[in-house]
């Protein structure tokens, strides 16, 4: 803090409650509504309250008054003595830039902020920032002019009336305008907003912005209306695009929810968590993990996307290959056995009831979006997704349509290998219900691949097979309905690029 008005504040210890009860004529307009300014003040502050140049504690009275927790830093040791007499406290010996810093959620000042020069102020709210809480707030009263003309102006009118303390004090201390004030906010991460309470003093808060983390970016994805596709009258098509999760697929929610819920129960021992994968959940696993500082061990049939690979390699994951030909029923005799070996938590994805209850919450988003859902269309890998959204959403009414490619048995049919990747189940999954389906749809690799290239062309929409066989089945389903048919695209093309999606 700029210390050049220290022996102004000396000068004032004695006369300051004088002049803001306006006993002093060049400072009456300065201070004119007194009260009524501090009290507006006052009304924003919540919480633990660190106020700077309380001086004679007008201010922290107020505070007292509404019970906050306050710590009250001054610089004028003259001030600070009649301010603790005043109120009872011990004024911590500081000013804006060197104090006893300590978490808070507001930080509050009334008619001292000026002290600082520019650049001060920038120093001390970007400071403030690391010490406020996610709905902290910086609280300042005091004189802020509109406009270098407006300054000008007012200084011109008090010279003309002889207040020469006055014109001295606004051309000598650091009274910014409020567009830089604004500036100031904004480039620290501040909302800002500022209300005139005379013709000098402004109330400005500043109130924290709460930017996202990255595990925020799970859920709460996309919903879009499908309009260049024909449907029978009265049906509307609806796409939840889960490839805008942050590990780009909806397998990013099993993630986050199945690593929570063990911890939560305390069934990590080790540290390290083993699960077999075609990708999209060892990439939701791996951020998770990532998250808590976990180790992840992921065996993947080696047929699978190249991509996808890449992707949980890169986010820490360690993989293990299992042979093509022993499908994912291999992969997860080998997860299992490593888990057992070893004691490493294994996540079994494909039996789990956390899996179909990590999708509460995509149910509801839907229902938040559309109000009524008619017809819900899924792909079924381990089953959780389908689960989840038919558990929340059959018993409102809605059809539910299981989506499976040629090579998957949830219809009858035999298990073979298949290009369409991400749904698809050799056994019949442990968690899934006859009672949930109302219809299974069996999709060709000929078919999926088709459906993702008509959405590429036709919405702008780069998905994966998967999302392309739920496509398929939605609009195969279509007339058995009338209002709002929402079908699941789990992810986007990019991850596929390495198997020719596209050709």
């Amino acid at each position: 803090m700029s210390l050049s008005f220290m022996d102004i504040f000396e000068e004032w210890a004695d006369n300051y409650d004088e002049a803001v009860t306006g006993h002093n004529p060049e400072y009456k307009d300065v201070f004119e509504n007194y009260p009524f300014m501090l009290g507006e003040a006052a009304k924003r502050a919540h919480g633990r309250t660190i106020e700077f140049g309380p001086g004679t504690g007008n201010l922290t009275l107020l505070l007292q008054n509404k019970g906050l927790e306050i710590t009250a830093v001054e610089p004028s040791r003259e001030m600070a003595a009649i301010g603790e007499h005043k109120t009872g406290l011990v004024f911590q010996h500081g000013d804006f830039l060197h104090f006893d810093k300590q978490p808070a959620d507001t930080i509050i000042s009334s008619f001292a902020f000026h002290h600082l020069t520019d650049s001060e102020k920038e120093t001390a709210i970007k400071d403030y920032h690391s010490l406020l809480s996610e709905d902290g707030r910086i609280i300042i009263l005091d004189t802020v002019f509109n406009s270098i003309e407006e300054k000008q102006e007012i200084i011109d009118y008090y010279r003309s009336l002889g207040y020469h303390n006055l014109v001295d004090d606004l051309n000598r201390e650091y009274y910014p305008l409020k567009q830089h004030m604004h500036m100031l906010a904004e480039r620290s991460g501040y909302n800002y907003e500022a209300v005139q309470l005379n013709k000098f003093a402004h109330l400005q808060v500043l109130t924290k912005k709460n930017f996202k983390r990255p595990a925020d970016l799970i859920g709460d994805t996309p919903l879009v209306e499908l309009t260049t596709f024909k449907l029978p009258a009265g049906v509307r098509l609806f796409a939840k695009l889960e490839m805008y999760n942050l590990g780009g697929s909806i397998k990013d929610r099993l993630g986050q929810n199945i690593i929570e819920q063990a911890l939560f129960r305390g069934d990590i021992k080790t540290g390290e968590v083993v699960e077999a994968t075609a990708g999209n959940t060892g990439i939701g696993l791996a951020l998770a993990c990532q998250a808590h500082g976990l180790k992840l061990r992921v065996y993947v049939p080696q047929k699978f996307s190249v991509e996808k690979q890449d992707i949980m390699r890169a986010l820490g994951a360690e993989l293990v290959h299992t042979a093509t030909a022993d499908g994912m029923l291999g992969a997860r005799a080998a997860a299992k056995s490593y888990a057992d070996a070893t004691g490493a938590f294994y996540t079994n994805q494909f039996e789990t009831l956390d899996n179909p209850a990590s999708y509460d919450k995509l149910a509801r988003e839907i229902t938040d979006a559309v109000g009524t859902v008619d017809m819900i269309v899924a792909g079924a890998g381990s089953g959780g997704t389908f689960t989840g959204l038919a558990e929340r959403l059959k018993p409102t009414g809605t059809r539910t349509v299981i989506v499976e490619p040629v090579g998957s048995i949830l219809n009858g049919g035999a298990s073979g290998s298949h290009r369409t990747e991400g749904i698809g189940v050799e056994v019949w999954p442990e968690f899934l219900e006859h009672n949930l389906i109302d219809a299974v749809e069996t999709i060709s690799d000929d078919a999926a691949f088709a459906a993702v290239k008509q959405l590429a062309v036709q919405e702008g929409l780069l998905v994966g097979s998967s999302s392309g066989a739920s496509l398929t089945a939605a609009l195969n389903q279509a007339q058995n309905v009338k209002g709002n048919v929402v079908v699941i695209f789990p992810d986007a093309s990019d991850r596929y690029l390495s198997q020719h999606i596209y050709e």
